[in-house]
């Protein structure tokens, strides 16, 4: 096990890691490696390297919490960088970020496993004050049933997901604001779920919502393998526009697109090989 930090900027900067290593003699997946992090400052670098099975990034526990507290970062312009080798890995990651607008301030989180029955949560809107942009969310999954849940708040966010080989595997990335990108590519397996939402909590795929919120979005997807189901909803409001790229490989792939421009473009390119696909798309220009 690995972790080094290094820091520039506010002077209230800290890092608390707490390792602990357990062995245990059981039937399930002990966790050989626990790391805990409470990070506040800015512009500073968390690099987190785990070897075995069971390994465990989370936040500080204290009374009445529970394995998945989330660690968390608070601040702008920091880069963190966790990588595990194992099985039955987890990340708990919270974002706490004052930047609201804008291109640069914004954090750097990497993620990249290397097992079977991996989870990872990642939320930039940890605080839940509705204050998060510009962050840049990348995750490599590889091995089987891993799933990978990404919660963005905020503008001109870039999330890219890669899971390939294994089955079963799940990628879930919301992401509400403006001019946000998604980069998704899974092969390597059947039986996998997509879900990309770039309106508010889900409301772009129902159409049900008081208040939409994604202009100028784009997702770029590509899917590789049978029993895919993807869902995408984007909308927008103004003159923006939203643009979605979808290519399949495979078959029995469902596919379930909804993208309602207020007022600009609209763009649906889908690309699909194989038998037995059912495609529902609403592209609607007012």
């Amino acid at each position: 096990m690995k972790t080094s930090k290094t820091g520039a900027g506010s002077l209230s900067s800290k890092l608390t890691t707490i390792l602990l290593g357990v062995l245990l003699s059981l039937n399930v997946f002990a966790a050989d490696n626990s790391i805990y992090i409470d990070q506040s400052g800015n512009s500073s670098t968390v690099n987190i390297t785990q070897d075995g099975a069971g390994n465990i990034v989370q936040g500080i526990q204290g009374t009445g919490t529970s394995s998945t507290t989330p660690a968390t970062i608070y601040g702008n312009s920091n880069q963190v960088t966790i990588n595990q080798v194992g099985t039955g890995d987890t990340v708990s990651f919270g974002i706490k970020t004052s930047v609201a607008n804008g291109v640069s301030g914004g954090n750097n989180f990497s993620y990249s496993i290397n097992g079977n029955n991996s989870n990872a949560v990642i939320d930039s809107n940890n605080d839940g004050q509705g204050v998060s942009a510009s962050n840049t969310v990348t995750v490599n999954q590889t091995g089987n049933n891993s799933n990978a849940n990404i919660n963005v708040l905020g503008s001109q966010n870039t999330v890219t997901a890669t899971t390939t080989g294994g089955a079963s595997n799940s990628v879930v990335s919301t992401i509400d604001g403006n001019s946000n990108s998604q980069t998704i590519n899974v092969s390597g397996g059947g039986s996998n779920s997509i879900t990309v939402e770039q309106g508010i909590g889900g409301s772009a795929l129902t159409g049900n919502a008081t208040t939409q919120n994604n202009s100028n979005g784009s997702v770029n997807l590509t899917v590789v393998g049978a029993s895919n189901t993807v869902a995408i909803g984007q909308t927008s409001s103004g003159s923006y526009q939203n643009t979605t790229v979808v290519s399949l490989t495979g078959s029995s792939d469902t596919v379930n697109i909804l993208q309602n421009a207020a007022a600009g473009n609209t763009t649906v390119n889908l690309q699909s090989v194989g038998n037995s696909n059912t495609f529902t798309i609403h592209s609607n220009a007012h």
